[in-house]
């Protein structure tokens, strides 16, 4: 697999996160599961209400001022943490931010909206969950502001192409450095996949890096077909070809995007009650579901170092 460009040297970005996000043994979580897991902590990247949409964006928005822009235009779901993401991020540049979310108007501002409020969001709310009809709703809006007169730069949902997803090659590179430090070696990392872009960085890193372990993805919302379909467009665009392994595991869909399953609220309650942390109904609750499955089954062995990583979105809690 040669490199196209995007993988070819580095990249520029806005160094707006803490970086590298903290991993750390869960003790209780390893002797309920029998098998030595740990957390990388991209819930505490430090910017915003945390979670792994800045490093995406650490690059999208590099190009964006780069290119002269003056707002940004991007869509999501009404709780939608990247979209929450968007608007701190983008005030802290001086870029104005214009969401499409999907839903209903609700009726008070709570959760990931309040925050986007309080940056200073425009919000248009288009009740669909179809994710074309919102990105038409984006293209559609960028063409409005250039008419009059703005310069947009439009983001795919969850900034998961292959320049967003750079954010999730450099996570990988954090993970072998810790390795390294601790003299361990991960078997899996465990994740939530939706969009797409926190997969294919991660598989992306494991090909330019050589590293050996299986990279799970949780899908949240589709069938194993579609959703490695969905991660290999990414890889394609960073690689130019898409030829290496994209493991997604379905069961844990439950009704599908927003849906929370009964597995889904018990892992909520374990993390936070045997290891005092908390996690959302949207993505990381169902990893969870399926990091605690797996643990249960026997898929997991006594002598297995396992890395759940917690891409954030707590803010959806308070919804």
């Amino acid at each position: 697999m040669a490199p196209a460009p995007l993988l070819g040297g580095l990249r520029p970005r806005h160094l707006l996160a803490r970086m590298p996000t903290p991993i750390q043994r869960l003790p209780r979580l390893s002797a309920m599961l029998g098998a030595q897991i740990f957390c990388k902590r991209d819930d505490l990247t430090g910017f915003g209400f945390g979670g792994n949409k800045i490093r995406k964006l650490e690059y999208l928005l590099h190009e964006a001022t780069d290119a002269g822009c003056d707002c940004l235009v991007t869509c999501g779901s009404n709780q939608s943490n990247w979209c929450c993401m968007v608007s701190v991020a983008g005030a802290v540049l001086g870029l104005d931010a214009y969401l499409v979310l999907g839903g209903p108007v609700p009726e008070l501002d709570t959760g990931n909206i309040r925050l986007e409020r309080l940056a200073g969001a425009r919000i248009t709310h288009v009740d669909t969950g179809e994710d074309s009809v919102l990105e038409d709703g984006c293209r559609d809006l960028t063409a409005s502001l250039e008419a009059r007169g703005r310069h947009p730069y439009r983001m795919v949902m969850g900034g998961s192409n292959g320049l967003g997803s750079l954010g999730y090659v450099d996570a990988l590179r954090e993970v072998i450095e810790y390795e390294r430090a601790a003299q361990i070696r991960f078997s899996k990392i465990f994740h939530a996949t939706g969009s797409g872009g926190t997969q294919a960085g991660l598989v992306a890193g494991s090909v330019l890096e050589s590293w050996q372990g299986d990279i799970v993805g949780i899908a949240v919302s589709r069938s194993r077909e579609e959703q490695s379909a969905k991660v290999g467009a990414i890889l394609a665009d960073m690689f130019g070809t898409h030829d290496t392994k994209v493991i997604v595991d379905d069961a844990f869909v439950g009704g599908g995007y927003r849906q929370k399953s009964d597995a889904c609220a018990e892992a909520l309650e374990i993390f936070a009650r045997v290891e005092g942390i908390f996690l959302d109904e949207v993505y990381t609750g169902k990893a969870a579901a399926g990091l605690i499955e797996y643990g249960r089954s026997g898929r997991l062995h006594g002598d297995e170092h396992v890395l759940f990583l917690h891409t954030g979105g707590t803010a959806q809690l308070f919804e």
